[in-house]
């Protein structure tokens, strides 16, 4: 009997081990892929606060599970020069333009969802697989291949997959987006993995202490200190450099005027090297403005919810395609500090995606 063949990203995480090995229990042929993002210097010379992904353990680890549970074959694919091009250029780029980004949304559309699949064709693969916490189906509704949001809303991920390219669904599976977290973790424990109790990853791969700043400094962008204006265009406060702000911040910021009001970053000129800074109750919006959409679903105007942020609730909003690569979404009420640079992520009621994209403002 012909056992489909499949390509497993392999993180040396749970979620991505317990997949690999729900994959082999259907019989299908897996084959680990594991990528190096950063040089493992990195991690010797700046220790992790938290757990992050692709870290020299991490690699030690997905290679004794790809023994353990004796997959077809497994390979660590390089991948830091075309990392640090699309990847880390843009994360940098983005700050210096005052916006913030988002680097995994990237990630997963040109290397763990794009590279892994001209990968798995050299291996004559059927899919490629991974350990996310989202479904993949096809909508009779739509007529196409959707995403969908996995059952575990608290681990829930169709939005760090959501600008992932369209094409590419019809070659996903997505074993676990019907599982609880809780379940794969007990899988684990009952087949003996060694990391069954391993932490979840939170952190940027190539920033393994979380501190941006000291990133920044290091690819040669030196902050320089500057002038934080209000909304009548008074003068009163000084920041420290506006690559260290993001839309909504309070802290950071030396008052000389208006010190005991409390006060948000409410836009960021980054040619000035100013800030301008609101009250709370002029930091909500209505409306923003979607760039370089990612469709899943071909729709004109549609009333659906929008997520603006890995950590926020989708909200209620009319989303009108203005243009092949545009949307604008207007909320039904206000949502706080709309950032540009970040991903809005359009779901129906279903939770199916329907389209991702830059968030801008006008």
């Amino acid at each position: 009997m012909f056992n489909k063949k499949v390509l497993m990203l392999m993180s040396g995480g749970v979620d991505s081990s317990v997949a690999a090995y729900l994959l082999k229990e259907q019989n299908y042929q897996v084959i680990g892929l594991h990528f190096k993002t950063v040089s493992d210097i990195v991690f010797s010379m700046i220790p992790e606060k938290k757990k992050v992904c692709c870290s020299p353990s991490d690699t030690q680890d997905a290679l004794k599970i790809a023994n353990k549970l004796d997959l077809d074959d497994f390979q660590i694919v390089d991948i830091k020069k075309e990392f640090k091009e699309k990847i880390i250029n843009y994360f940098i780029n983005t700050y210096k333009e005052g916006k913030t980004p988002n680097p995994c949304m990237l990630c997963n559309r040109f290397f763990k969802f794009g590279k892994a699949l001209e990968i798995a064709h050299s291996y004559g693969a059927d899919f490629v697989s991974s350990g996310h916490y989202l479904m993949k189906e096809y909508s009779e509704k739509y007529s196409t291949y959707v995403i969908k949001k996995g059952v575990d809303q608290y681990k829930d991920q169709s939005y760090f997959l959501s600008y992932i390219d369209r094409n590419t669904l019809p070659k996903l599976h997505f074993p676990l987006g019907n599982m609880y977290k809780v379940e794969i973790r007990d899988i684990a424990k009952k087949i003996g993995l060694s990391v069954a109790n391993k932490p979840d990853s939170q952190e940027l791969c190539f920033i393994p202490d979380n501190d941006y700043r000291r990133f920044l400094k290091e690819y040669g962008v030196n902050p320089e200190e500057g002038k934080v204006y209000d909304l009548e265009g008074n003068e009163i406060g000084t920041h420290t450099g506006y690559m260290n702000y993001t839309i909504g911040q309070r802290t950071g910021i030396s008052y000389y005027k208006n010190a005991n009001v409390k006060l948000h970053v409410y836009k960021i000129l980054p040619q000035k090297n100013v800030l301008i800074v609101a009250p709370t109750e002029e930091m909500y919006s209505k409306e923003l403005i979607v760039q370089n959409v990612n469709f899943f679903v071909d729709f004109k105007e549609i009333e659906g919810f929008c997520r603006v942020r890995k950590k926020s609730e989708e909200k209620p909003a009319v989303v009108k395609k203005t243009d092949d690569h545009t949307l604008k979404v207007n909320f039904k009420e206000p949502i706080f500090a709309v950032t540009p640079g970040q991903f809005a992520t359009i779901y129906d009621e279903s939770g199916v995606v329907l389209a991702s994209g830059i968030i801008n403002i006008n």
